[in-house]
């Protein structure tokens, strides 16, 4: 049975959901995690975050919604971690304040709209530099979302209305940020506040204990993550971001003083976000002179419990971990830098089919550097193929297994990659990769469309895509108008909402478009 008003038992079931369905989800939001600085963090910050409202309501036990809500506001305030942490911050406090102006009586419909917009503001006050594509985005159409409905006073629908819209909202980020389109991912910190919001609506619905699990897949994480350190918009530690991360609790100040904080550090660094109100402030930035972002804060008032990250140190703890590969994947592309892109930033180590003795002398070094137990060679074409069998021969020459499935095209590239898992030895890659070939159906769209790129495209498709395709790749080559795969993507969307279309520019001379179907 669902609920008409959220009370302090609701509150702390949605916290306590929220936080498992976070906990589940981790290593996906920090394997999204792009933007504006690809340090994988996210999930890991908004759990932490999290875990500190959660311990505001079990160790204070407030008895009533007005001391709970401002329980955790403070609570998340002071535990935030990260910029997504800070954000989510503003959004418990935009909440937690309209549940106190209600001086103890339960929430409607109205209410809980009310609190996401204040939520919203709050938020996007708080980023120095607020920009769309981001959990901030998110955040707003929830709060959108909660307006349309509220009007009626049906709590379950407005819960309902509130997740559609920030899941709407969050699948649009892919197209909003240059730095997620790139790598073909969503926002990681709104990625995370849909999962709080879900939450919310399994409590509202009356569901008694949280659903997600691993086994689940939701519609916004994509079948292949980036790869470790894929660049952001602020770029990687020496690629012209700011090499720290620089966070603070403020108090004993004041908001004239604080506002001069925040144009003091936004013009020293990026990524700011000032959180709170008086008594405290949370405070963070990227910035290459710690010691100035400090000074700033002693001048605004007593900084404390200082945390400072060098972004250089997190990827490559990251990239560490990820170091015990017994496999390494090596694409061997032709004359497509569009596709070269895409496989690096996806973690293989890309050939040139065109690669003279000299280049593939240094592409062995670099394959056989990590003392790999084998090697899976991908080839796009068939002159890349040929590469492929040149570099298997001199590596098994060198003693490392070396495998090269019967791959001849970008989406089979492309499919063949998204199967491998590093860790795993050579004889089980080489079983994934030739049975993810064998479930795949391609075809193409050649040069000689004759200005009918699209009719062909689309017939291809109804030839290829069944009710039983979970994934459409496209890949288009340099002669491809450029609305080619978006008209067909968002055609294939309308029809079957649950299909992930992947597309790459791949920038070939040939074939217009590849399309591989699994």
């Amino acid at each position: 049975m669902s609920l008409d008003h959220l009370d302090l038992h609701a509150l702390r079931r949605w916290i306590v959901a929220a936080r498992t369905d976070l906990a589940v989800h981790e290593e996906d939001l920090n394997g999204l995690n792009v933007f504006p600085v690809p340090d994988g963090d996210t999930g890991t910050n908004l759990l932490l975050t999290l875990d500190g409202a959660l311990g505001s309501l079990t160790f204070t036990e407030p008895d009533d919604l007005r001391a709970a809500a401002e329980a955790l506001a403070q609570a998340t305030l002071m535990a935030a971690r990260g910029n997504s942490g800070v954000i989510l911050s503003q959004i418990a406090r935009g909440v937690a304040e309209v549940f106190a102006e209600a001086d103890g009586r339960p929430l409607g419909a109205r209410d809980l709209a009310g609190a996401l917009r204040r939520a919203s503001d709050y938020a996007w006050r708080s980023v120095s530099r607020p920009v769309e594509g981001t959990i901030l985005t998110v955040a707003a159409s929830a709060a959108d979302g909660a307006e349309q409905v509220a009007v009626d006073g049906d709590l379950a629908a407005t819960a309902d209305a509130i997740v559609r819209s920030a899941r709407s909202a969050l699948l649009r980020t892919t197209e909003q940020l240059p730095a997620l389109e790139r790598v073909g991912v969503v926002d990681a910190g709104g990625a995370g506040l849909l999962i709080v919001l879900e939450a919310l609506q399994r409590v509202v619905a009356g569901d008694q204990m949280p659903r997600r699990s691993l086994a689940d897949r939701p519609e916004w994480l994509p079948q292949r993550l980036p790869a470790a350190g894929a660049a952001g918009e602020c770029g990687t530690a020496g690629e012209g971001g700011p090499a720290y991360e620089v966070m603070y609790l403020l108090t004993d100040s004041d908001t004239a003083r604080v506002d001069a904080l925040r144009t003091t550090l936004d013009g020293i660094g990026d990524s700011l976000v000032v959180a709170g109100s008086e008594p405290t402030w949370s405070v963070h930035v990227h910035v290459d002179d710690i010691a100035a972002a400090v000074n700033a804060g002693v001048e605004a008032g007593r900084p404390h419990r200082f945390r400072v990250v060098r972004f250089a140190d997190e990827l490559e703890q990251r990239a560490a971990a990820t170091q015990d590969r017994r496999t390494v994947v090596v694409a061997v592309i032709d004359d497509a830098p569009g596709l070269k892109t895409y496989a690096k930033e996806h973690g293989l180590l890309v050939v040139s089919a065109d690669a003279g003795r000299l280049a593939r002398s240094s592409a062995i070094r670099s394959i056989r550097e990590g003392g790999p137990e084998g090697v899976v060679l991908l080839a796009d074409g068939q002159r890349s193929a040929e590469t492929a069998r040149v570099l298997r021969k001199s590596l098994v020459d060198k003693g490392v297994r070396a495998i090269v499935p019967d791959c001849s095209g970008p989406v089979e590239l492309l499919a063949a990659s998204s199967v491998v898992v590093p860790s795993d030895p050579p004889d089980r890659v080489d079983r994934a990769v030739n049975d993810a070939l064998s479930d795949l159906r391609i075809g193409e769209v050649g040069g000689d469309a004759s200005g009918e790129p699209l009719r062909l495209a689309a017939a291809l498709l109804a030839d290829l895509v069944t009710d039983e395709t979970e994934i459409v790749t496209l890949v288009t080559g340099r002669g491809a108008p450029k609305a080619l795969a978006d008209t067909l993507r968002s055609d294939l969307v309308r029809r079957r909402a649950d299909l992930e279309v992947v597309v790459v520019a791949g920038g070939g001379a040939a074939p217009l478009l590849a399309v591989g179907v699994e």
